[in-house]
């Protein structure tokens, strides 16, 4: 039986506009009624298990090369470096291409990078320059692939759904970090550290294979069907394709950004967590190790246990699609987000047992304020802007791995422990003086803006724009029915 289309009417808001703003689960899960997303949950859901599988193994791997903090941030930077000079580009890239295409050979590329990694490491020529050139190589291929990956599941499910499709996405990244982590660190107790690559370049397969069955062709179809919604060669808001230069395309999404306050506040606020909170996972290695006596494992097994805090934090804000008090939830995890690292820092006298207290509530509190942050920033973009704004959305996370080498050599000079006192202080301190000076925003009940979904011509099962009368879904056209 065919499901809805795509970019089929929904409610966005009604509930709000009704005084029922009560989280639904019911709410989130409608997005799955889509063929087309349920493939593109189950890619991201392999692709998110090797990456979180890799952040353990490239943490081990830097700090068995090097036994330095300073070092392992220095691992982090290649990464994030390409993400900073790159994510414009991709975004514009993500504007212009067919998204699922974009997609596909940045997930085969990032596999084929993992397992020429694991024959290094297996061959016994890896070393810490090769380690950092192959960080550059990956961070330029997630600069591109990001910002396709989250506007396509958009374009998939139609605006009424975006918040639910971007929260059921990171609902399956963070249920990868409850076994992700875990069993890269077994394999690498067991088996070394070059099994967990091989093991990783597995996932990144099927990942790549389930892509495959979604369409070519669909953000064309979303883009047809906003101009005919349009009545005109342009989208809802005026806008078409773009057509200059990419360069003058990413002017035009920096100036979007800029002159629209509240995405110009949401990308800052994301500034926060990624300078002063996320960081903490690169030391972690390390301080487990170093400080604390524990073993790899031990280290796998914690990044496991914050998937816990993760999971329930990403399921809890799925249901907050109608839910009008988002900016005070934002700020609420933002605040949870600086008491984590204090309690990071100081573990309760608990030792390990308090460690995982923390990273419970790091997890919980980071993915609230991060997954809510994504969905309350597509809510506020114009779909032609979608690819753009995530890359200018994704800089912020660039700042993470370039933020671990500076922390990495701060943790070297005066403790990890003083480090994470450090920033867990930072936090609290920026949540306040945002709080106070964004009052009507953070503790009103103002709706954010939303783009209404118009009916729309029904997505061909060939995945190409039609030119023909609306009509429902077919099968295997974004629909529920296989």
């Amino acid at each position: 039986m065919a499901g809805p289309a795509m970019g089929a009417p929904g409610r966005p808001g009604a509930g709000a506009a009704m005084g029922q703003s009560r989280p639904s689960m019911r709410k989130a899960l409608e997005v799955f009624q889509y063929r087309h997303y349920r493939f593109l949950w189950a890619s991201s859901t392999f692709s998110f298990t090797g990456m979180q599988m890799q952040q353990v193994a490239r943490a081990l791997l830097a700090w068995e090369l090097t036994e330095s903090f300073a070092a392992s941030g220095a691992i982090a930077l290649s990464f994030g470096l390409p993400m900073l000079l790159f994510a414009l580009v991709g975004g514009s890239l993500a504007d212009r291409m067919e998204k699922r295409n974009l997609t596909l050979m940045t997930q085969a590329s990032t596999g084929l990078l993992a397992l020429l990694t694991a024959v290094m490491v297996a061959t016994d020529t890896i070393t810490f320059e090769i380690l950092f050139i192959i960080g550059l190589v990956q961070g330029t291929f997630f600069a591109f692939g990001m910002p396709a990956r989250m506007p396509l599941m958009a374009e998939v499910v139609g605006p009424s759904n975006v918040m639910s499709a971007i929260a059921m996405s990171n609902a399956a990244m963070n249920f990868t970090r409850l076994f992700g982590p875990a069993i890269a660190g077994v394999l690498v107790a067991v088996s070394g550290i070059a099994m967990a690559y091989f093991v990783m370049a597995g996932l990144y397969v099927f990942s790549t294979a389930l892509l495959l069955m979604v369409p070519t062709g669909l953000s064309a179809v979303a883009r047809a069907q906003r101009e005919a919604a349009g009545g005109g060669a342009a989208g809802p808001m005026g806008r078409s394709r773009p057509q200059g230069s990419m360069l003058k395309e990413i002017g035009g999404g920096l100036h979007y950004v800029w002159t629209t306050p509240r995405l110009r506040l949401l990308i800052g606020m994301m500034f926060i967590i990624t300078l002063f909170a996320m960081p903490y996972v690169i030391l972690l290695a390390g301080y487990v190790q170093e400080d604390l006596g524990r073993s790899k494992a031990d280290f796998g097994w914690l990044q496991s246990i914050s998937g816990i805090g993760a999971l329930v934090a990403s399921l809890a804000v799925a249901t907050l699609t109608d839910f009008n008090r988002k900016p005070l939830v934002q700020w609420i995890t933002g605040v949870a987000s600086g008491v984590g690292m204090l309690l990071l820092a100081w573990p309760l006298g608990l030792g390990y047992a308090g460690v995982i207290v923390a990273v419970i509530v790091l997890g919980a509190a980071t993915t609230g304020y991060q997954t809510l942050n994504n969905t309350m920033v597509m809510g506020e973009s114009d779909p032609e802007y979608y690819g753009r704004v995530m890359s200018i959305n994704m800089l912020t996370f660039s700042v993470m791995p370039l933020m671990s080498a500076p922390l990495g050599v701060l943790a070297d000079v005066i403790t990890a422990e003083a480090t994470f006192a450090l920033m867990g202080g930072v936090i609290i301190v920026i949540m306040l003086f945002l709080g106070l000076t964004n009052s009507s925003y953070t503790f009103g009940t103002e709706e954010p803006r939303r783009f209404e979904p118009r009916p729309v011509p029904a997505v061909p099962a060939a995945g190409q724009p039609s030119a023909g009368q609306p009509e429902a879904a077919p099968a295997g056209a974004g629909g529920g029915g296989d």
